[in-house]
């Protein structure tokens, strides 16, 4: 799990950039005078990296998890990490040009880094607790 989740990272950060460079030549095509749309790309492609990076630290740090329930959560968490930043980029493509402030896709991307992340924390809070 901690190769796949430092494989996202390392891909997403890659896009990130990629995303940054059809910011920078698209601009200010992309959205004429609208500034609520420039910060909308903005914003996502931020969120982007938010996701990509949760995703690279824990490919850096992440511990085989202890086995019973705190595993299965922790294996849930990355599941849903790992998909967080697909959904980030699906959500700068689609949903952002459209410039509706109702951004459904968006928002469940950063709900499922947030939830994601969560879910591994009894784990690491258990690991804490056992080495000392």
């Amino acid at each position: 799990m901690r190769r796949l989740h430092l494989l996202f990272g390392l891909v997403g950060i890659a896009v990130f950039l990629g995303t940054g460079v059809y910011m920078a030549r698209g601009f200010p095509g992309l959205y004429g005078t609208n500034e609520a749309l420039r910060f909308m790309y903005r914003a996502n492609h931020i969120y982007l990296l938010l996701a990509s990076l949760v995703n690279l630290a824990l490919g850096i740090y992440l511990r085989p998890a202890l086995p019973g329930w705190r595993s299965k959560l922790a294996a849930a968490g990355s599941f849903l990490l790992l998909h967080a930043p697909v959904i980030l980029v699906v959500a700068f493509f689609v949903e952002v040009p459209k410039a509706s402030p109702d951004r459904a896709m968006t928002g469940i991307g950063i709900f499922v880094t947030l939830l994601g992340l969560l879910m591994h924390l009894p784990n690491a809070r258990a690991q804490r607790q056992h080495q000392s």
